[in-house]
């Protein structure tokens, strides 16, 4: 009976697993959809000044929302290599293959809390991952597609984490894909937050744009925000493909049940 006792706790452990990602709402798109973030855009008219870029240099006219869907296990065409989804079973895709010089933009304002303190520093940590596609027309860096991610503190608009880089810029590394695609396979992003971010609101920031002159695409995927260590990328430019080690809800059903069966026949054997 104990076994079973310890199977049947072990189940109820598993099945009542968190599947939520820290602090934000839809953190890992588990939900299929886009829902508690914010989709803007608008056209884009190039950056400003010259290379390298920050936020400061990002123009966007108009305000009309921009593409963004939620994929899941695809293969994408541009760049075969990245292994989709990231994590669980969707992932997040900022602007698309469609050409016409716009930006598509993903915002959600979260609190900071105790709760995203990693022990190992005692700090609080955001984590997530990206992969910038894009297509390199060769245009001036100020005119090429380009993608940004940031972590902006809302009370006084200082910069927490910044990444910004436009389709074949040299530092960058960006990998061949199909054609004149650039990508770069999944990102993992491990940014350090101060301690006094603990208790003030943070606003995550994803950007994509086509090219200024209107002919060229440019998109990236985004998946898993928390203050949750990300599971290890697989597949693609990175390794050999294999499962993702995260399951969705009938995974853990199934899992579960296993549990059960094995707990039941322990419990067979000791009486």
């Amino acid at each position: 009976m104990k076994s079973l006792s310890l199977a049947c706790v072990t189940v109820l452990a598993v099945l009542s697993a968190p599947l939520a990602h820290a602090q934000f709402q839809n953190g890992g798109f588990e939900q299929g959809d886009l829902s508690g973030w914010t989709i803007g855009g608008g056209s884009n008219p190039g950056l400003t000044g010259a290379p390298p870029f920050t936020a400061a240099n990002i123009q966007i006219s108009g305000s009309s929302p921009g593409p963004a869907s939620v994929v899941g296990a695809i293969t994408d065409a541009n760049a075969p290599d990245i292994v989709l989804a990231r994590i669980g079973q969707h992932t997040a895709k900022i602007n698309d293959e469609n050409t016409g010089a716009l930006i598509t933009t993903l915002k959600q304002t979260v609190q900071v809390t105790s709760a995203d303190i990693d022990p190992a520093d005692g700090l609080p940590h955001i984590r997530f991952a990206y992969a910038p596609v894009m297509d390199d027309p060769g245009h001036s860096p100020e005119q090429q597609p380009y993608f940004y991610v940031a972590i902006r503190r809302v009370s006084d608009n200082s910069i927490l984490f910044e990444k910004i880089a436009y389709s074949g810029q040299p530092d960058a590394n960006f990998l061949n894909g199909s054609g004149s695609w650039k990508y770069l396979p999944f990102q993992d992003v491990d940014a350090v937050l101060p301690a006094d971010a603990v208790g003030e609101s943070i606003e995550l920031t994803v950007i994509a744009a086509d090219c200024s002159l209107g002919g060229h695409a440019g998109y990236v995927y985004v998946d898993g925000f928390g203050s949750a260590a990300l599971p290890p990328a697989t597949g693609g430019a990175l390794g050999p493909k294999m499962p993702v080690p995260m399951l969705p809800r009938e995974g853990l059903i199934l899992l579960a049940a296993a549990m059960l069966a094995l707990g039941l026949m322990a419990a067979r054997r000791a009486s």
